[in-house]
């Protein structure tokens, strides 16, 4: 693969994940804390999803012990990544859609 079309294939993604950051900040997010090691954080999200009733489409921010952070996205389909939802964005829009207008 030529060094043009890498460059241009760049440019594409960087445009896709630019829609779909836009498209991600309408939802509602909420944020939770992570209690001990032993639970994963997507174990910790879908606990406070259930304790808390939230409702998709929305974004949860699950801060580590560590100190850092982990996204997920909660849509009718299921808890995905948040990385995974900017770049698949289009699965997800016509769900955004209706909650955003």
């Amino acid at each position: 693969m030529s060094k043009r079309i890498r460059q241009k294939l760049g440019k594409y993604y960087l445009r896709r994940r630019l829609r779909g950051k836009v498209l991600l900040s309408k939802v509602t997010s909420f944020s939770c804390y992570q209690q001990n090691h032993q639970e994963k954080t997507c174990t910790t999200a879908r606990k406070f999803i259930r304790n808390n009733n939230i409702q998709p489409p929305c974004l949860i921010t699950v801060l580590k012990i560590s100190g850092s952070e982990e996204k997920f996205f909660l849509s009718k389909k299921g808890l995905f990544s948040y990385k995974y939802a900017i770049e698949n964005h289009k699965l997800f829009s016509p769900e955004i859609a209706s909650v955003a207008s």
